[in-house]
């Protein structure tokens, strides 16, 4: 970017930019849909690209095992990477 940020908003631009990750409005999704999306996710990190421990895909399939389901709002973000 040719955008400079002064130093005395860095801090607020940071916070910023985790809160426009950690946004979501609208109804939740069906409860099948969102639990695809767990699914895909632990699909995802399984293939190991992401730099996250094993245990962390286990968890989100033991969630899924034991009916734990993820609400998730229709729009906004569900994260990254």
């Amino acid at each position: 970017s040719e955008v400079t940020v002064p130093a005395g908003r860095r801090l607020e631009m940071q916070q910023n930019l985790i809160r426009s990750h950690a946004t979501g409005v609208g109804s939740p999704i069906d409860r099948e849909v969102g639990r695809a999306v767990m699914l895909l996710r632990a699909n995802s990190l399984a293939r190991g690209n992401s730099g996250i421990r094993a245990e962390v895909v286990e968890l989100l399939l033991s969630l899924l095992r034991n009916g734990i389901d993820p609400v998730i709002p229709e729009f906004g973000s569900v994260g990254a990477s």
